[in-house]
């Protein structure tokens, strides 16, 4: 005779307790004692007791790379204020205090992103896209493509620094890279925060879709069937360059195109000449497509397939936002329009 199941056991093999949405959303907004929203700002929006507050919190620190990351925002601040000109002294040889340059912010203001949205705005905005991700796939799978996208942007933005065309100061990280852990803790939060507010909200979805991708890819790494790549690709990318629409297998789309180019770069490098046969790059992900892409996933991994996706689909160019450009953000606000990043 079979046991009567317990209460522990019961709830074990009951059905699979339901999203909560708003939860993962106020996981993913929730404040976190307000420096991060300090830290999310420009110089020219600080007050002094702002920067006094961050230089607390340096001085806490052990040495290391955050320590360094405050050391630089402060300087960013007073240089910006006060200029970077050498000391003087009076007639009696005593240091005098510098004076600003410029009017300095006396209350705090909101923070915002580069793109100029209200910090708190956009950071809610994007938690509710990844939250639409999380009603069909998890929430933990869906905040792990977040910190996965999150981490290859902060990586890149790294890289980016030394040519000079990462946004200012960009001589180090945004933030430590994150563990792919499906947790929207305080550190997940952070950084999507500081990448927000660096480089706008577009740039946090172009993110997002690379941590979706690379996801996508580690499930073809065993093979697809006929039809998978392009699905996942669009799944992955589409509503970044075109309104919902019903798209045939034979139609071109941006995101194909970039793939292939993808796949043409590496299956070069990687598998040489003679060894690969370069797809024509017509935006259409057939079976040729589908079949280069294994031999070059096999090669490459999943995480450099991605990297090279984005840098084909220029997500790693961090020039200054442009006015009008279309964002899922905006879209959802009423704003924007047209295509988000223009042709490929």
């Amino acid at each position: 005779m079979t046991a009567k199941p317990t209460a522990r056991r019961a709830r074990r093999g009951s059905a699979r307790t339901a999203f909560d949405r708003q939860a993962l959303i106020d996981q993913l907004t929730r404040s976190d004692g307000g420096l991060e929203d300090i830290l999310a700002k420009s110089p020219r929006d600080l007050t002094e007791a702002e920067v006094r507050r961050v230089a607390e919190h340096r001085l806490a620190l052990p040495p290391g790379a955050e320590k360094e990351a405050l050391d630089r925002f402060e300087r960013a601040f007073y240089d910006d204020a006060y200029g970077t000109d050498p000391a003087t002294v009076d007639e009696t040889g005593r240091l005098m205090a510098p004076a600003a340059r410029r009017p300095v912010n006396a209350a705090p203001v909101p923070a915002r992103t580069i793109d100029g949205i209200d910090l708190s705005r956009a950071v809610g905005r994007l938690a509710e896209r990844v939250a639409d991700i999380a009603e069909t796939q998890g929430s933990r799978d869906a905040v792990r493509y977040l910190q996965r996208g999150l981490t290859l942007l902060n990586q890149a933005v790294t890289e980016a620094g030394g040519d000079g065309t990462a946004p200012a100061p960009s001589d180090g990280p945004m933030f430590q890279d994150l563990a792919d852990d499906g947790d929207p803790g305080p550190k997940t939060r952070a950084a999507l925060r500081t990448a927000a507010a660096r480089l706008g909200a577009p740039k946090v979805e172009e993110a997002f879709a690379l941590g979706r991708f690379e996801a996508a890819l580690r499930g073809l790494s065993g093979g697809a069937a006929p039809g998978g790549l392009r699905a996942a690709t669009s799944g992955a990318f589409a509503d970044l360059f075109r309104e919902p629409a019903a798209l045939g297998p034979h139609m071109p789309t941006e995101e194909g195109e970039s793939l292939q180019m993808t796949i043409n770069d590496l299956g070069k490098v990687l598998l040489g000449p003679r060894g690969f046969t370069s797809l024509r790059e017509d935006g259409i992900i057939g079976p040729k497509t589908e079949a280069a892409l294994g031999r070059v996933l096999k090669a490459a991994g999943p995480r450099r397939l991605t990297e090279t996706m984005g840098r084909n689909l220029g997500f790693f160019l961090f020039e200054p936002p442009e006015p009008g450009r279309r964002s899922l953000l905006q879209s959802a606000v009423g704003r924007g329009g047209g295509n988000h990043f223009g042709m490929i």
